[in-house]
This record gives structure tokens, sequence and C-alpha cells, in this order.
């Protein structure tokens, strides 16, 4: 295999690695600090805001709330799958 071949198949192959990762769910724990309705996300108090999937219902959170957010990646949004209360 040529070099050139040999690089390009290293670099695709780095892509999709990399590509497979952002798309793993992941898991942050905080405290509420802020719900928006109208852009449909929250702000976490450690500064992180999660968009919130369009039918999720507002009324199981609440200002103030310690919650643990499972999310991934998409771009530079961070699209949360589940916010639910923790302690």
């Amino acid at each position: 295999m040529s070099l050139k071949r040999k690089l390009a198949a290293v670099l695709v192959s780095t892509m999709l690695t990399g590509s497979a990762l952002a798309a793993a769910a992941q898991t942050a724990t905080g405290v509420i600090k802020t719900i928006d309705p109208a852009k449909n996300d929250i702000v976490l108090d450690t500064g992180a805001t999660y968009m919130l999937p369009a039918k999720f219902d507002l009324k199981k959170i609440k200002v103030g709330e310690k919650v643990t957010v499972t999310y991934t990646t998409k771009g530079n949004d961070m699209v949360a799958s589940k916010v639910v209360a923790s302690k």
C-alpha cells in the first residue's frame, strides 16, 4: 500500500472514530439556573446549556432543582435526551 493510501486510511479512521465518540451519550449533574420555554433549553449552575427535546414536559423540572442530564453533543450543541432530579 502506498504512503498516500495509508495516510488516507488513517485520516478516515480517525474521523470516523471521532464521530462515534461525539455521538456517545454523556451525563452531567448540576442545579438548574434558568429554564427558557421559548428556546426549550435549560442552563445549569455550571454554565452549560442543554437543548431539550421538543416534547419535553417543562413542568417536570424547576429552577433550583439538582438534576442529572443525559445528553449527546451535536456540533456545538448539547442535546438532552433525559433530565431527572438527582440527590
